[in-house]
């Protein structure tokens, strides 16, 4: 079983460290109409993140072993929120764009091998996991 951790330990107002086990680190933080500073990534984007990273790691890898002459390659994702709480995202579009070299029956077939088969976030949105939560209170001071 691979186990992945992220620590988010909070700064200020609404700004947290995130760290993963590897100790690669970014900020997150809230718009200021809810009491952020707007320093960082907001939680919400970072689905959006992960699916177009995930996503385009797959599609450049296979595009690779194909010997595709890919030059750039940009990965544009937009999320439409409900208007309501909790403003989750109701729809994901992934837009994926490549160098005119690129072969469209390459790219097509490397889209959806990372929708269907590698790409782990797309897979975890699709069949959502099963959430346990636990809640700590740390240990009182004793008065010496």
């Amino acid at each position: 079983m691979d186990i992945k951790r992220v620590t988010l330990k909070w700064i200020d107002n609404l700004r947290f460290v995130v760290t993963d086990e590897n100790k690669h680190s970014l900020v997150l933080d809230a718009k200021a109409e809810v009491g952020g500073t707007e320093t960082g990534f907001q939680p919400i984007n970072m689905i959006l993140i992960g699916l177009g990273g995930c996503m385009a790691f797959d599609i450049v890898s296979i595009l690779q072993k194909k010997r595709a002459e890919l030059k750039e390659m940009v990965v544009i994702v937009e999320g439409e929120r409900a208007e309501e709480h909790p403003k989750r995202y109701t729809t994901i579009k992934v837009k994926i764009k490549v160098n005119q070299e690129i072969k469209e029956e390459d790219l097509q077939r490397a889209f959806e091998l990372s929708r269907d088969k590698y790409c782990s976030v797309a897979a975890t949105l699709k069949i959502p996991p099963d959430i346990k939560y636990e809640l700590e209170i740390g240990e009182k001071q004793k008065n010496k």
